[in-house]
């Protein structure tokens, strides 16, 4: 399913006076979030949509948040913090300050990141309820919050037999492409000029979660929402430039328009710069549209080179290691994972999982090496791309 921004930018969410409650949901799971933060549910929207499906039903037996302001229990002060047992996921955050845990009732502080605010956590996981102190409604804590939100809707997943890649995927028609190999191979700019240069569709440029409802049902694949990094090289002569030359991005807004400084603009190797961009920014700014539930069907390990000219285009016959490499795991989970059972897992589906990944290991499979000139003839470039995958698909049948 492909989303297409109205004239470039995502549709507008009316904005509700008082509390609102709506559902979150990235199938087959969701949760039920009543706000009383002023605008929430719009600055969710913007920030996850429609990667995570944000809608007035909600399910009675889903998860239930309630996010409110400040609240009865004042956050504590970092010398509180640092006498009480804390889980630290990343040097960057985030950290988790447990307060408080008994059998039925877990207290905790999420904290630790530069960009967000901190929030006091109140579970009773027998009830599946959750409430979430927020200091107030700025970007910082919107931030945090939706975070949080997307850690529990992992976890979820990650139980019901999801997997978590690290990779990128455009699609045509339903049918994505997967972009998958170590940092700095050219994964995230392959998607970006398949998506402005090709009419592709957006699925995501850094993480993916591919699912099955059963162990015999095909696998369906879908973005994370998370920022879009975009190396300012590929802008140089593209359409695009002007536009984001010009945007104020949430990263790097300096209150101005073209809050990106001009050094970030260098197309020398030595000065790249990345800008990062929400998904409604990237989609108003380039009219990308977004491809959500898409059906992998083939595989491109990318190898960027910036001493080569023109590409080679190399089929293999086996890419199950490269995609069990590409698998998040340990640290790289932290923001998918509920490691202090915030929430009762589900009934765990292994055997999802193992199909799942026997279903990627099983798709066509094609290295490329590159070099800078692709990015001026990037559409015959990526022709031949997914015109092999597809010769390599119709010789597996």
């Amino acid at each position: 399913m492909a989303i297409a921004p109205e004239n470039g930018r995502r549709p507008s969410v009316t904005r509700r006076a008082g509390p609102e409650t709506f559902g979150l949901a990235l199938p087959p799971v969701e949760l039920t979030v009543h706000s009383h933060l002023p605008g929430l549910r719009e600055a969710v929207t913007s920030l996850v949509h429609p990667l995570f499906e944000v809608t007035d039903a909600v399910a009675p037996s889903a998860p239930h948040l309630t996010i409110v302001p400040g609240g009865d229990r004042a956050l504590p002060e970092p010398q509180e913090l640092r006498t009480v047992p804390q889980l630290l996921l990343h040097p960057e955050g985030p950290r988790f300050a447990v307060l408080e845990r008994s059998h039925d009732r877990t207290v905790v502080v999420r904290d630790g990141e530069q960009d967000s605010a901190p929030l006091v956590i109140t579970a009773t996981p027998d009830t599946r309820e959750l409430t979430v102190q927020a200091p107030d409604a700025r970007p910082p804590s919107v931030r945090a919050v939706v975070r949080l939100l997307g850690t529990l809707l992992g976890a979820q997943l990650i139980g019901r037999g999801a997997v978590f890649l690290h990779g990128s995927a455009v699609a045509d028609n339903g049918a994505s492409v997967v972009i998958l190999g170590p940092k700095h191979r050219g994964k995230s700019s392959l998607a970006f000029l398949a998506v402005t240069l090709c009419g592709a569709d957006f699925v995501s440029d850094d993480t993916l979660v591919a699912w099955a409802r059963h162990s015999t049902a095909p696998p369906t694949l879908r973005g994370w929402p998370k920022r879009v990094g975009i190396g300012t090289a590929l802008l140089a002569g593209h359409p695009a430039r002007s536009a984001f030359e010009g945007a104020r991005l949430r990263r790097h807004q300096a209150g101005v328009p073209g809050a990106a400084p001009e050094a970030a603009w260098s197309t020398t190797p030595e000065g790249r710069k990345r800008l990062f961009v929400d998904l409604d920014e990237f989609t108003a700014l380039t009219g990308a549209t977004v491809a959500t539930d898409t059906r992998p069907t083939g595989i491109v390990l990318p190898r960027a080179d910036r001493d080569r000219r023109g590409w080679r285009i190399e089929p293999l016959t086996d890419c199950a290691e490269i995609v069990d490499e590409s698998v998040l795991s340990g640290s790289d989970l932290r923001n998918f994972n509920d490691y202090l059972g915030l929430l009762p897992g589900p009934r765990p589906e292994p055997h999802v999982r193992g199909a799942v990944l026997k279903a990627l290991h099983a798709l066509p499979c094609v290295r490329v090496d590159y070099g800078p000139d692709v990015n001026t003839d990037f559409p015959r470039f990526w022709g031949e791309v997914t015109a092999a995958l597809a010769l390599q698909n119709r010789a597996g049948r």
